[in-house]
């Protein structure tokens, strides 16, 4: 094929093979002249002083173009990815700012599939990750750039190291962590490296070395007011009070003017002594409500401490004030839920409650404190008559209270305890929400125009595979794209991944219902993704032509023989099966309509006949695999699986069964290694690792067994507190960001 112009207004046109023997011409429409639109793209998106033509994916979109304009196909690939990609950055960087990870991790993986090597990018995306406690994600991907350096002889990167080290810190690998730690601040000199070394520190409760570490920073980086904040912080997120309490007391006398220093110093007296320290917290968050008369965090302290008092009109005051000052703080409304039921204002409690748990992004902030407010707002609700829904949140609450146990025991123990990530970290701002979704829908375009331009140069290539996700990438950013969906549903069906053909074909059929092609393609593609009723659907209106092709007539028996009328397409199946015996798919077909039936001994001889033509078909080896197990053939279907996991089907449903499988026969050993690989690949799916428990007991590994209980009980319960929150809860917000002051816990 020559050269796609970018000038073209036509139909360019290409052959493709298609499933079996049959072929059909593609039409692909190539769609160009956007290239004014990138201007305001990018100017909309420019934060330096730079010149709108200076920007670099401005200059990467301008050598897309002339190298497509020019014939040379693969530079135009080239640039358009790391246009894409750098345009996909930015727009993850943007939505993890915004607290969105949840949208952020799409962006981020495709950039990263576009502009695999990209260190920058992968770092942001492993400190997203962090952000939003995906702890293991992070650690991959902080490992996958250090290694990737490691492999080029080339250092350490500073940032990547001091990520690494934190995704390990959170995951319980104390030691690993501080040798990071102690890299990072080797690499990068500096404040932050030296806290956070001195904070893995009094993590593992070594308090000297930490103090040696904290000591020195004064004199080497300024002996401030405000450096004393940090470090006060610093030794009261880590519980070291004593410490926390000598540090705000150095900053307030370096400067008694400080904001949050008062505050801070009030705040970990009380976490330190409690109600005894009442009087000298009460006297510091009145010296900073000297300083500032809108901290909202003082006004909750003297709220807390009226509430102890039992003087409730004061507490509301007190409450309510900073209620006002900041709505998005879920302690305030759960200490004045606390007051209201106090207060026999069951109404007002009920609703203070419920704010307090819709405000909790994070389960475990402030060491899972969100289970007390499920337990009042469970004892009210049963109270007024609603039992059953009273029951489930006092259930949501001794579950977050395990959940706080675990933690404290997995951190004794060493073990690392894993935990789902979260959907949102953060209240998104307004202001920078609106200009990035400004951003989004003025990039769309242009986004869509270097995809669907990858996609066309993909499929002339015949990489139909990469055509179809190039096509999908372009119908997500925009669906109006004259063409897509066909094009996007040829380039799957193309690649044999028909399960993706559906839709976009399904949407084309829509369209153009007398459209012979797509229908015929359609068919093919759900009888191939087993939704036998439909593909009869769909075929059903080319009947007659059907007969033309072998692989239509066959997806339509075997249709009908499953979901339609099975005598009749029994028929036409064995019919076909001995007019083209060399067609694996009329065996498969046959296989699966005859286990439909329960007629297994003939259905394994029809998928054995499949697999003979087409050994490397892992549907018809999983199809045979059940049959096998239907005919108490353990061991066939032993080797099957065997055979898969050592494929390219090496998924963790895969492993999973080998293993159920090999616990049935006695082999223990191989089902735990098998189960554990289950793990790996998925390593949030809690009936994986109860399962692992399960074959660890049996194969006496008692502690291992122990471990991995509570991981699966652990996952289980935040998986329904998950669950619960988003039917439940439609305004969930936290701070934008934490605040430097120490805060009552």
């Amino acid at each position: 094929m020559g050269a796609i112009s970018r000038d073209s207004a036509g139909i360019k046109t290409m052959a493709a093979a298609a499933a079996g023997s049959s072929r059909w011409v593609w039409f692909l429409l190539f769609t160009a002249g956007l290239f004014p639109q990138l201007s305001s793209v990018l100017h909309a998106q420019a934060t330096s002083t730079k010149s709108d033509a200076e920007s670099p994916m401005r200059l990467h979109y301008e050598a897309a173009f002339r190298s497509q304009d020019a014939g040379d196909l693969s530079g135009a690939n080239s640039e358009y990815k790391v246009f894409l990609s750098m345009v996909l950055h930015r727009i993850g960087n943007g939505l993890a700012n915004l607290g969105d990870y949840a949208h952020a991790v799409q962006p981020y993986e495709e950039a990263l599939r576009l502009d695999p090597g990209n260190s920058e990018l992968t770092i942001d995306y492993a400190a997203a990750a962090l952000d939003a406690a995906d702890w293991i994600r992070a650690k991959a991907l902080a490992a996958s750039v250090l290694d990737s350096l490691s492999r080029n002889r080339q250092p350490p990167n500073a940032r990547a190291v001091s990520e690494l080290a934190q995704a390990l810190l959170e995951l319980g690998e104390m030691q690993e962590a501080l040798r990071q730690f102690k890299l990072a601040d080797q690499l990068q000199p500096g404040f932050d490296s030296s806290s956070k070394l001195a904070a893995a520190y009094l993590v593992l409760g070594d308090h000297s070395s930490a103090a040696k570490i904290l000591d020195e920073i004064p004199g080497k980086y300024g002996d401030t007011a405000t450096l004393h904040m940090k470090l006060g912080s610093l030794y009261g997120s880590t519980k070291f009070f004593d410490a926390a309490i000598d540090e705000f007391r150095k900053a307030i006398a370096k400067d008694d003017r400080i904001l949050g220093a008062h505050y801070s110093l009030g705040a970990t007296y009380m976490m330190q002594w409690g109600e005894p320290a009442f009087d000298k917290a009460e006297t510091e968050f009145r010296k900073e409500l000297e300083l500032d008369p809108n901290d909202a965090l003082a006004y909750a302290g003297l709220g807390r401490i009226a509430m102890a008092r039992h003087k409730y009109p004061q507490a509301e005051v007190n409450l309510k004030r900073a209620v006002e000052l900041d709505s998005h703080d879920a302690g305030t409304y759960r200490l004045l839920g606390q007051l209201y039921q106090e207060n026999a204002k069951t109404p007002e409690a009920e609703a203070a409650f419920r704010k307090a748990i819709a405000l909790t992004l994070d389960p475990s902030k402030n060491g899972y404190e969100v289970e007390q407010a499920h337990f009042w707002l469970g004892r009210l609700l049963i109270q007024s008559g609603s039992k059953a829904e009273g029951r489930r949140e006092l259930d949501i609450s001794r579950n977050l209270l395990y959940l706080k146990e675990q933690q404290v025991e997995s951190r004794l123990s060493g073990d690392s305890m894993f935990r789902m990530s979260l959907e949102k970290t953060r209240e998104a701002d307004p202001d920078e929400l609106a200009a990035l979704k400004a951003f989004e829908k003025q990039s769309g375009p242009v986004i869509a125009s270097s995809y669907d331009n990858l996609g066309v140069n993909a499929a002339n290539a015949g990489e139909y595979a990469n055509a179809s996700s190039y096509f999908e990438q372009a119908a997500k950013w925009n669906s109006a794209l004259p063409g897509i969906d066909e094009n996007w549903g040829r380039a799957a069906y193309a690649a044999r991944e028909y399960g993706k053909a559906v839709g976009p074909f399904s949407r084309t059929l829509a369209l153009h219902p007398t459209d012979a092609h797509v229908r015929a393609m359609l068919g093919l593609s759900l009888c191939l993704v087993h939704d036998y009723a439909r593909a009869l659907q769909v075929l059903r209106p080319i009947e007659e032509k059907v007969a033309a092709i072998p692989e239509l007539s066959i997806a339509y028996a075997g249709s009908m023989a499953i979901s339609g009328n099975s005598s009749q397409g029994l028929a036409r199946l064995r019919s076909l099966e001995d007019a083209n015996p060399a067609i694996p798919l009329v065996h498969y077909l046959l296989g699966e309509a005859y286990a439909s039936k329960k007629q297994y001994s003939q259905s394994a001889d029809e998928l054995r006949v499949a697999l003979k033509l087409d050994p490397s078909n892992a549907e018809a080896k999983n199809a045979l695999v059940l049959t096998d197990l239907a005919l108490g053939q353990k061991a066939e279907a032993l080797q099957l699986l065997s055979d898969l996991v050592e494929s390219e089907s090496q998924t963790a449903e895969v492993y999973h069964r080998l293993a159920q499988l090999q616990i049935e026969l006695g082999a223990l050993n191989a089902a735990a290694r098998n189960l554990e690989n289950a793990v790996r690949l998925e390593p949030m799916n809690a009936a994986y690792h109860k399962e692992l428990a399960d074959a660890y007991r049996m194969n006496a590994q008692p502690e291992e067994a122990e471990r991995e209980d509570r991981q699966s009980e652990a996952l289980q319960v935040q998986y329904e507190f998950n669950q619960e929150s988003e039917s439940t809860n439609s305004e969930r917000s936290n701070r934008s960001s934490a605040p430097s002051k120490m805060q009552e816990n």
